[in-house]
């Protein structure tokens, strides 16, 4: 009985350990305000389209919805569309601040719950990511606002206290497992395709309306495409297992922003490499915020 009960007791310091561990709340605070602006870029790209599919008088209409938790069920003049895009516009600009973040964190949710229901047609990846990510914020601690960040910095009245500058890492170990979920599970669904495992995909992308800078040159480069559609699995199986380690972190860093900027330059899907870098920022801990904080504070002093 002693014995089972010396196992209970380690396995739950180790679950504690893990999930309900103190960390930086600063972390957290990095996090909210990525999100945050994501969030925001997310509703002005989506702006121009609001009536068409997100009014009663536009493309879809209600009667057409998929079920789910949707504001737009109860608005349907094009003045109420409007209405509730400018509040999630400033709901995100209330949670990057992190005045009111908790309300705003509750309005963020409802909304990427909203429109990934009514307006369906246009809903992409990133959209769902995005509604996973606002949860996983719903139900975190929020850090420090930005304002009691720079009181800290400058040693002002206001300044976030000790006792409120550690928090559970339970959020953080969502967002990492489900950065993990995305890499992996992508991988896994590429290997099965014959285009990702001939390595010809990369020249099909390269040619279609989806690059930035389109180019017929990419169907004579095979080998050029083959090592970048089988270097992308390479770098996407293991940028997790690199953040993961404290010791090949920053690595996993580079790889992952080297992976995404590239994705980037090249084609026209920047909402998707700027929310999936969001989860990137909960593999920090205090170490590496005091690390920067340290160079910053030297080369103020250098250039003082």
């Amino acid at each position: 009985m002693n014995r089972l009960l010396t196992i209970v007791g380690d396995a739950w310091r180790q679950f504690e350990r893990l999930w309900l561990g103190p960390v930086d709340a600063r972390v957290y605070a990095i996090i909210r305000i990525a999100f945050a602006v994501v969030a925001l870029i997310n509703v002005i790209d989506l702006w121009p389209h609001r009536l068409a599919f997100f009014s009663g008088e536009g493309m879809t209409g209600h009667p057409a919805e998929q079920s789910g938790l949707s504001v737009f069920r109860q608005v349907e003049s094009p003045a109420g569309v409007t209405v509730i895009f400018l509040v999630a516009a400033a709901s995100a600009v209330w949670l990057g601040i992190g005045v009111m973040a908790r309300p705003a964190a509750v309005l963020l949710w409802l909304w990427q719950m909203s429109y990934t229901s009514q307006g369906y047609p246009l809903v992409h990846g990133w959209d769902i990511l995005l509604r996973i990510e606002a949860l996983i914020l719903l139900i975190s601690p929020l850090g420090p606002s930005i304002p009691q960040w720079l009181a800290q910095v400058n040693g002002k009245p206001g300044a976030i206290r000790r006792s409120d500058g550690m928090a559970s890492r339970h959020g953080l170990v969502l967002l990492q497992i489900q950065l993990a979920v995305v890499y992996w599970q992508t991988v896994w669904l590429k290997v099965l395709d014959a285009y990702w495992r001939n390595g010809e995909v990369i020249s099909y992308f390269m040619m279609s309306t989806y690059a930035r800078f389109p180019s017929a040159q990419w169907a004579h480069w095979d080998l050029a495409s083959a090592l970048l559609s089988h270097l992308t699995l390479l770098v996407e199986v293991a940028i997790p297992l690199l953040l993961w380690n404290r010791r090949t972190r920053m690595l996993g860093f580079f790889l992952g922003i080297g992976l995404h900027g590239s994705i980037v330059l090249v084609s026209h899907i920047l909402l998707f490499s700027l929310t999936v870098l969001v989860p990137y920022f909960a593999f920090l801990d205090g170490r590496d915020l005091e690390r920067w904080s340290g160079r910053l504070r030297r080369r103020r002093i250098l250039e003082g």
